[in-house]
């Protein structure tokens, strides 16, 4: 299996906006990880806590299509990100929960921090600028299309 383990803010998503990065945006970021032949996806970002914790209380509650409404654009068919996407467990851990054993990969503009954390500096150092992307936190998204089109054998 072929997995991007994708933040949303700053990787994806203008923070101060709340959109999709220029070039990610009108379904960009979908037609690039189609592309790229990527079988399932893995939301790491903040967003995950707070859909496990309003799951938890047992409210009737849309992850998915609260997550597709975040991602502002950068996905156009709903049908197949609900198929494909998952939610890590605990985006707090997010970088010790990759499944190591596939072919993995991982973008998110705070990607140093959650490895160091996770006592991984050697991965990261390892695959930093290749199944690793820190983004642009403030581009337009191109720096992911990049990546997204190296992620493409």
């Amino acid at each position: 299996m072929k997995t991007p383990y994708s933040d949303v803010d700053g990787t994806v998503v203008l923070s101060d906006q709340n959109k999709a990065k220029t070039r990610l945006a009108n379904g960009a970021f979908e037609a690039a990880i189609r592309a790229a032949r990527f079988s399932h996806l893995v939301c790491v970002g903040n967003f995950a806590r707070i859909a496990h914790t309003v799951k938890a209380m047992d409210i009737q509650y849309d992850a998915m299509g609260i997550l597709f409404g975040i991602l502002g654009g950068a996905f156009r068919d709903e049908e197949w990100f609900r198929s494909v996407t998952t939610l890590v467990t605990d985006p707090e851990r997010r970088t010790e929960l990759i499944d190591f054993s596939e072919n993995w990969w991982y973008v998110d503009d705070l990607a140093k921090e959650y490895f160091q954390a996770a006592g991984q500096t050697d991965v990261f150092a390892t695959h930093l600028g290749g199944r690793v992307l820190i983004p642009n936190p403030t581009g337009d998204g191109q720096d992911v299309l990049d990546w997204l089109k190296t992620a493409a054998f």
